[in-house]
């Protein structure tokens, strides 16, 4: 009796030991994933679920404006906290609008509100712009350090028998000059200075010296414009002018102190940068000060101002290694130099996408930020897309934050849905944590601090309560653990290799699981929507989970592991 031969079916078996996060693209390697939630590259090459975060008892419906110096600070129901100390005095009458910090020396300056709170005596705080408004003033002619000319003489021709000293208000021609007499020389030598005083009660409080200051309501004067304070007292201020005869006005007049409309600030070498779309302009505040951005003086301390030919509006501002950057979406200006005049150059590259001006983070020596097209590494020449991983997917209002080695990026999706990822960027390895809506971060004693949206509440909570340094709760009260949360993993499709249809005949994972966590397998074939379950775990584990079954013949398949607990 003829009996067929039986050949042995061909088998294959596979070891996968190392895994390589987040890759959400049609075709992966088996050792990624297409999909996860709450997941983390902290156990490396293993996969494993993130640490728990931290929460406080800071929340509000307009808590925001989170910020770190030296202690964390924010804005809660229109009040200022430093330190979890209330800055008593300063209120914010629009609670709910976005706001820019930046660190200045001791000072902790607030845009869009253009204040400043010092942070060394939180007593001390006020306003960057200053006024006075009268209805009276004396104006005077006088010499710089604000002390006033005992006589002079105002004429066409030169006074007669005068003496050493003597001052004559030439008025021969259009433009009229200040002389005075040498009587060794015996000539009139003209006095280059021209000052003029202008005596108003308290005039000199608002004021400091070489403020810039715009003059209105002097038109008698001679003296609406723009002025530099050369000298000040309590009731007095000195700007350079010229005088005929002393004017007394009495009608409405101002003096301002005057910051330019900014949108995007940051701090470099000592000055305040900005910009504003609005003129299209880049300016400087003036050396140590960040109330002048209009002093120019012809020295080195001066404010700086630049107007671009670059067309859109600007879309952020950072200051990065030794230069200041003001992206727009498609390119950079970048400023360098130790003074004015300051040099500029454009470089046409990815810039920062509008309404992702948060996402501006350093990251050891390299500046990370969102484009209009993916995330971006930038080292100073051309950018380079780190967001392959995130498949094609199409995200916008990216807020970012660093804790050690990674970028935690926060995006909302086209279905207006807040996803937190997690670029690793020593191991070059991208992780998703999910669906969760965070609006700011911030770094303090190498802690990440954010500001999350649950249901339109606030809470002020830190990323990772596991790995926590130094008194990481600080001046804050009431910080508490999450629960266990739930996880998931799942794979790209399995046995695209082989073109053939195939059977599998067991996977086997190797687990290390803690008391009281649980830990569920699943599998889909040939893409058809349906995940079944083919193992629980609910108990401590450590070794090997072997899971023999043999699937339907098929092309190929999906694994998922989703669990609770570590």
């Amino acid at each position: 009796m003829f009996k067929p031969p039986l050949y042995d079916t061909e088998k294959s078996r596979e070891l996968i030991s190392g895994f390589r996060g987040y890759e959400n693209n049609s075709v992966i390697d088996e050792n990624a994933f297409f999909n996860e939630k709450n997941m983390s590259s902290d156990n490396y090459p293993m996969i494993s679920p993130r640490n728990k975060r931290g929460f406080f008892n800071v929340s509000g419906k307009s808590l925001h404006g989170l910020f770190s110096k030296e202690k964390l600070c924010y804005i809660n129901n229109g009040v200022l906290y430093y330190g979890g100390e209330k800055v008593s005095g300063l209120s914010f009458t629009d609670s709910n609008a976005e706001r820019q910090f930046v660190s200045m020396g001791t000072r902790l300056i607030i845009f869009p509100d253009k204040i400043f709170v010092d942070t060394a005596d939180l007593s001390v705080y006020g306003s960057l712009e200053a006024e006075y408004e009268g209805t009276k003033a004396e104006c005077t002619l006088c010499r710089g350090d604000g002390s006033l000319y005992e006589a002079y003489t105002v004429s066409i021709t030169p006074p007669e028998n005068c003496k050493h000293g003597d001052v004559w208000v030439d008025t021969s021609s259009a433009v009229h000059s200040l002389k005075q007499y040498s009587a060794e020389t015996d000539t009139w030598m003209v006095i280059e200075d021209k000052y003029v005083r202008i005596t108003a009660t308290g005039i000199g409080n608002c004021f400091n010296q070489y403020d810039s200051v715009v003059l209105s309501g002097f038109a008698d004067a001679g003296l609406d414009g723009s002025h530099i304070i050369f000298d000040k007292g309590e009731d007095y201020i000195v700007v350079a002018g010229m005088l005929d005869a002393n004017i007394t006005v009495e009608n409405n007049f101002r003096a301002e102190r005057k910051l330019p409309d900014l949108d995007f600030v940051c701090e470099s070498g000592n000055r305040l940068w900005g910009c504003s779309s609005k003129t299209n302009e880049i300016f400087a505040s003036k050396l140590g000060d960040p109330t002048n951005f209009f002093v120019y003086m012809g020295i080195s301390t001066d404010s700086y101002a630049v107007t671009v030919g670059t067309d859109g509006e600007f879309t952020g501002a950072v200051s990065y290694r030794n230069y200041v950057l003001f992206f727009k979406e498609h390119c950079v200006h970048k400023i360098y130099g130790q003074n004015p005049p300051y040099s500029v150059t454009t470089a046409y590259i990815r810039g920062v996408q509008k309404g992702s001006h948060k996402s501006l983070c350093r990251l050891n020596e390299t500046l990370y930020y969102k484009s209009p097209n993916g995330v971006c590494a930038y080292d100073g020449g051309v950018p380079v897309d780190i967001s392959q991983n995130l498949g094609k997917a199409y995200y916008t209002e990216a807020v970012s934050g660093v804790s050690g080695n990674k970028y935690y990026i926060c995006m909302t999706n086209v279905k207006n849905k807040r996803e937190l990822f997690v670029y690793d960027e020593e191991k070059a390895l991208w992780h998703r944590e999910g669906f969760f809506d965070v609006r700011e971060f911030t770094s303090n004693n190498l802690n990440l601090y954010f500001i999350a949206n649950e249901n339109n509440s606030y809470r002020l909570g830190l990323i990772d309560s596991v790995n926590r340094f130094g008194n990481f709760s600080g001046e804050l009260r009431g910080y508490y653990t999450e629960e266990d949360f739930s996880w998931f993993v799942e794979t790209g499709l399995w046995g695209l290799k082989l073109p053939e249809n195939k059977y599998y005949s067991g996977i086997r994972l190797r687990v290390i699981a803690s008391k009281g966590a649980s830990l569920k397998v699943y599998f889909q074939f040939n893409s058809d929507g349906v995940w079944v379950k083919q193992l629980t775990v609910n108990t401590e584990k450590t070794g090997s989970l072997n899971i023999p079954f043999i699937t339907p013949r098929c092309d190929h398949l999906r694994m998922k592991i989703e669990g609770c607990g570590d």
